[in-house]
Order: C-alpha cells, then sequence, then structure tokens
C-alpha cells in the first residue's frame, strides 16, 4: 500500500513540475508541423522579436512576394524627390509584350501611351501586375537590369546575403524576355528564406506605412476612362469581405505570390489590440486544401495571439543604473529611448521580463559630465533570463539614454573621495 502511494506522489508531483516549467517557458521562435507549408515565420512588426518559425532560414523562391522589394524602393524614390506620383511612364515594348502575355497577372500596357506612377503603383501591388512594377522599375532606374542591381544592393544594406533577385516582377527569366538580367537561365526565379521576406515586409511597413492605404484596397480601376481601363480585384483573399477574411483579425496586407515552383506564397499583416504582426508563409499547396497559403496563415495569426500577450514599456522606462564616478552624483539612472514590446506567454508572469543592460564604453562606468537623453548603452530583453529569438541581431538592442544630467564633480570633491576610496 505504502509502495502504491508513493508512486502516486511521484506522478503528481513530476506533474506539477512540468507545468511549472510550461508556465514559465519564455516566447521562443516555435517550430511545429501545425502548417502544411514548406516554411513560415511570424514576428512582431516593429520590434522583430520571432513569434513563431517553421524552416525560416531555407531559401526558397518568392514569385510575386518580389514586388515588396520593387515597391520599397520605389516609395524610396518618390520620397526622395526622384520620382513623382503623377510623372508619366513610357513603356516599351519588351514590357508591353510582357503585359499581354497569357498566364501571367498583368494591366494591359501599350507603347502608344503613358501611365502615371500611382496608376502603375496600385497595379503592382492589388493586382499584382508583373509588367507595371518592370515599368516602375525602368523609370526608377533606367533599365530593368540597373534596378536589379539597385535591389540587390538594398538586401545587402539590410544584411541579406543568401537571398538570388534577378527581375523586378518575381517571374522567371524566361517569362520576363529580353529584360532578363544578363547571363541567366530561363528558369531562374527569385529566391528568399521566409526570415528574408520578413526583414523587407518589416522594413517596408516601418519606413512607408502608407502602403498600406493600397494593400488593403479590395478592388479598384487601372487607367479609369481610357481604353486600357479594367476593374483589378485583389489576390489576398483575408481582406475583410473576401473569401478568406478571418473574423476579428481585420487583415490589411500584404503581398500574395504564385509560380510553379515556388507553389502558392503569403506574406500578411493584422494589427489586433492595437500590436501589429507580419506573417510569412511559402510553398504552400493550393490543390487539394483550398487557399493553403490563407488557412496556414490564419493558423498561425490565431497562434499568436491566442497564445501570447504584448507586453509594452513606455519611453523613458528605468531599466538599469550606470556609475558615474567622477559626477556630482555618483550614478544616472538609464531609461528606454523609445517604447518597445515584448511577447510572453499568456500563462506568464510580466515580472520574468528582465532587461539586461550593457554599456556603451568597455569599462563599466561612465565618464561625467552626462547630459540628459545621452545614449550610455543598450539593453537585451530575456525571459526568465533567456534570450528571445529576433530577425536581425540588431533587433534585441534597446537604445538607452541617460533620464537626467549629471554634472562633473569639482576637482575637491574628486580629490576627497579618491582618498576616501583608499581608506
Amino acid at each position: 500500500m505504502f509502495k502504491e502511494w508513493k508512486q502516486k506522489l511521484a506522478i503528481i508531483f513530476s506533474t506539477i513540475l512540468m507545468l511549472s516549467t510550461l508556465a514559465i517557458a519564455p516566447v521562443q521562435a516555435q517550430t511545429t508541423t501545425s502548417i502544411s507549408a514548406k516554411s513560415g515565420i511570424a514576428v512582431d512588426a516593429q520590434t522583430g522579436q520571432v513569434l513563431y518559425a517553421k524552416n525560416s532560414s531555407k531559401v526558397l523562391p518568392i514569385a510575386s512576394m518580389s514586388k515588396m522589394l520593387s515597391i520599397y524602393l520605389v516609395l524610396k524614390s518618390i520620397h526622395e524627390g526622384k520620382m513623382k506620383w503623377n510623372q508619366r511612364v513610357h513603356i516599351n515594348a519588351n514590357v508591353a509584350k510582357i503585359s499581354t502575355k497569357s498566364g501571367l497577372t498583368n494591366v494591359p500596357l501599350s507603347t502608344s501611351r503613358a501611365y502615371t506612377v500611382r496608376d502603375l503603383y496600385k497595379a503592382s501591388l492589388i493586382y499584382s501586375a508583373n509588367a507595371a512594377v518592370m515599368a516602375l522599375g525602368i523609370a526608377q532606374a533606367g533599365s530593368s537590369k540597373a534596378f536589379v542591381n539597385e535591389m540587390r544592393a538594398q538586401l545587402q544594406k539590410w544584411g541579406i546575403t543568401d537571398a538570388k533577385i534577378y527581375n523586378a516582377s518575381g517571374l522567371t527569366e524566361g517569362e520576363v524576355g529580353k529584360e532578363a538580367y544578363p547571363n541567366t537561365a530561363k528558369n531562374d526565379e527569385n529566391e528568399m528564406s521566409a526570415k528574408d521576406v520578413a526583414i523587407v515586409a518589416s522594413k517596408l511597413l516601418k519606413e512607408y506605412p502608407e502602403v498600406l492605404e493600397t494593400t488593403k484596397q479590395t478592388s479598384a480601376w487601372f487607367a479609369k476612362g481610357t481604353s486600357d481601363a479594367i476593374k483589378m480585384t485583389t489576390h489576398n483573399y483575408m481582406l475583410p469581405k473576401m473569401a478568406d477574411y478571418l473574423k476579428g483579425y481585420n487583415v490589411d496586407g500584404l503581398k500574395s505570390g504564385t509560380s510553379d515552383k515556388a507553389m502558392a506564397c503569403f506574406t500578411g499583416t493584422v494589427k489586433k489590440n492595437g500590436h501589429r504582426i507580419i506573417t510569412v508563409v511559402m510553398g504552400a499547396s493550393s490543390k487539394n486544401e483550398g487557399n493553403a497559403r490563407f488557412t496556414n496563415t490564419q493558423t498561425i495569426m490565431k497562434y499568436v495571439y491566442n497564445s501570447f500577450k504584448p507586453v509594452s514599456y513606455k519611453k523613458g522606462t528605468q531599466v538599469a543604473t550606470f556609475k558615474v564616478p567622477e559626477g556630482k552624483v555618483t550614478s544616472v539612472k538609464a531609461v528606454l529611448k523609445q517604447a518597445t514590446t515584448v511577447w510572453a506567454a499568456k500563462n506568464q508572469s510580466t515580472s520574468s521580463v528582465d532587461f539586461t543592460s550593457n554599456q556603451t564604453k568597455n569599462d563599466s562606468e561612465l565618464t561625467a559630465p552626462v547630459t540628459k537623453g545621452q545614449k550610455v548603452g543598450t539593453a537585451a530583453v530575456k525571459l526568465n533570463d533567456q534570450n528571445l529569438t529576433y530577425l536581425q541581431s540588431a533587433d534585441k538592442n534597446l537604445q538607452l539614454v541617460a533620464k537626467k544630467s549629471v554634472a562633473k564633480a569639482n576637482v575637491f570633491v574628486r580629490f576627497w573621495r579618491s582618498v576616501a576610496n583608499v581608506f
């Protein structure tokens, strides 16, 4: 009898231990088989914290998700004054031919007509018009080759080194004909990892959030009032009133992609309860699973918002105290330079969130004088003393600044402190 009770108690205690371990488990990138797609990822749009991941570093074809990078460069040129929304874009014969190719998503473009940057921009995002985005690239850089060089250079600046970029649209090189990049094979097409696609999407949303005003549109007219006029309907079926809309999740972007090699892909974004996430699904089959890229995205979005809670920290939150030995006061409070959010498991105490600070200087002290708002170091977030996973290594470092100014103590005070330290 005693032996049986001993076994029962052992099972009870082991169960309690297991549950307590689950309750305090930090939020890390999750790898599960809960989606059928080849790869996927979910991140906080602002901080880059990874909330879900499946084969997220595997480089795969991205099809029309390429257009996010192309549109980033177009918007950059517009913001810098190099392009104008009402600027007229002339179409060369190669691009016009692509625009009428059977089987490709396009709006018809003619060499005898000029189109506004705005019209081509909307066609690229809402209708995923391939020739339209190529026309924008040529207008922006002077040629398709020059634009691809800019795309590649931009990825390098962002630290993305394993991508393969051949054209602005995401078509195969054989499909773009004479606009193909020199010395490429006909079956070459743009490739990136889900993680890299998420980086592109996060840069686009951070720097040019106005893109959502276009990507949230379910339909629009192209070249309205002309013989080229066409009613465009979005390929993003997760938008409100579309077939795969998820109630309570007002998705407002971002870009789909489809090709034989890429299969069905989708970069989505949604803001729920004040916190925006970005999701990427790649290599989803639509043959036997309906719109698999969207149902997979639904699974990820529900997983994130149902499993985790965002914990917000305001700008100016104190996270450390640094020594200032030669100051009038010998320490200064270090605060967050900007607000941040940390996602924790819903059953996890917020007291388990910890900011681990590192000062800018190699030594452990600051040199007086210190100015209010001066950068004094960085901090990394930990949950239960474990590091979180972020899109890029730089994302994990939060900037810390001095809460108040600290003047340098006069020579007599500093001398007295040095003498006192001896004794």
